[in-house]
């Protein structure tokens, strides 16, 4: 299904009547037809009885959608999230300093104070 509905929204065509009746606010629901095109664009075969559901699922998506385009907005600020938080900080301290030794004790192979690697390029 969720193949399906990306397809749906991707290949969906600009000059689409459906979709030229969305952007005018009107609300609209989808054909078995429309379903069928989709599902041949996604290479998919789907049953008449998935047809059926996904038309009928998809509409009451877009049902719902239009719900939400209907309540009124004006003054309310957008948000990345439903508290409003502060994001906690720590200061920038180094932690690791003059373990240089420590650290290099732990790979396979060290030189002049730097990991040594097999050689990759020519």
């Amino acid at each position: 299904m969720l193949d399906f509905f990306a397809c749906l929204m991707a290949a969906w065509p600009e000059q689409s009547s459906e979709l030229s009746r969305i952007r005018n606010g009107a609300i609209m629901s989808i054909t078995e037809e429309t379903v069928r095109k989709v599902a041949t664009l996604a290479r998919l075969q789907i049953s008449d009885e998935e047809t059926a559901l996904y038309t009928e699922q998809i509409s009451r998506i877009l049902d719902t959608m239009e719900q939400l385009n209907a309540l009124p907005t004006d003054g309310v600020e957008p948000m990345a999230h439903a508290v409003e938080m502060a994001i906690p900080e720590r200061a920038d301290v180094v932690t690791n300093d003059n373990k240089r030794e420590a650290i290099l004790s732990n790979a396979p192979d060290a030189a002049d104070g730097c990991f040594r690697v097999p050689k990759i390029i020519e």
